[in-house]
């Protein structure tokens, strides 16, 4: 784990100068990383309301409040750096913010793996993030109070896998942890691959277009290059009574 997340650090901060090269895209990431936050808060508050654990639900709802206010952050401060475009966008993606009904999908068990994980590689991202733009104060600072909060989530979820190992079900945990990182590597594939087959056909349809159907334009021209002037006589299309009835 330990392994996977520094792997992810190291791709984060590569990857950074490309995905974060121009203000436009910065502020498109920041009201997807709203909508995102804002999909969580729904999530961890649905796990409040059912939890029927004081100390559980306490923290289920500590972490929704939190995910809540990440949201207003990222959209706060797109709207700081281009307000009309904000207001184009923004309504959009808050609207697609949905929850996805985790706590009733995954056992208890299941439900705490993917906080621990999701919780880790998201403070993971954001600290690289916030390295990304030490340079910018209002960025940099809105990062550090963002890590801040993963890192609570980070502690409390892995408190309460740890004691549930040591009540005897390191396994069920183990096994919990197994599942949730290959669904999320399998998600992770699935959208790769929709991102690779969407510019797979865009490559295909530029080289019909721009290599293949040039060709057989010009061919065409030149068949039909001296077509016949004047007037011609049109084929007979007219029919006769018989053969009208011979069409039924």
């Amino acid at each position: 784990m330990v392994v996977m997340d520094e792997a992810f650090s190291l791709f984060v901060r590569f990857v950074a100068p490309f995905v974060w090269r121009s203000e436009t895209k910065t502020i498109k990431k920041f009201l997807s990383f709203s909508a995102t936050e804002a999909g969580s808060a729904l999530d961890m508050l649905k796990a409040a309301e059912l939890e029927k654990d004081p100390r559980r639900r306490r923290l289920f709802f500590r972490h929704a409040l939190d995910e809540a206010r990440h949201s207003n952050y990222f959209r706060d401060q797109a709207k700081n750096m281009d307000p009309d475009f904000t207001g184009r966008e923004g309504k959009y993606n808050l609207i697609h913010a949905t929850r996805q009904n985790l706590y009733q999908n995954l056992c208890l068990t299941e439900f705490m793996a993917f906080v621990y994980i999701a919780e880790k590689r998201g403070e993971s991202h954001f600290r690289s993030l916030m390295g990304h733009f030490k340079d910018r104060a209002a960025i940099h600072d809105m990062f550090a109070r963002i890590v801040k909060d993963e890192q609570f989530h980070v502690r409390y979820s892995k408190r309460l896998l740890d004691e549930w190992s040591q009540e005897g079900r390191a396994s069920e945990v183990k096994a919990a942890q197994r599942k949730i990182l290959l669904n999320r590597a399998w998600g992770a594939w699935r959208r790769q691959g929709r991102r690779l087959g969407d510019l797979t056909s865009r490559l295909v349809l530029k080289i019909a277009y721009f290599i293949v159907v040039p060709p057989f334009s010009l061919m065409q021209y030149c068949l039909q290059r001296n077509p016949p002037s004047g007037w011609r006589e049109a084929e007979q299309t007219t029919l006769n009574a018989e053969e009208i009835r011979r069409m039924y």
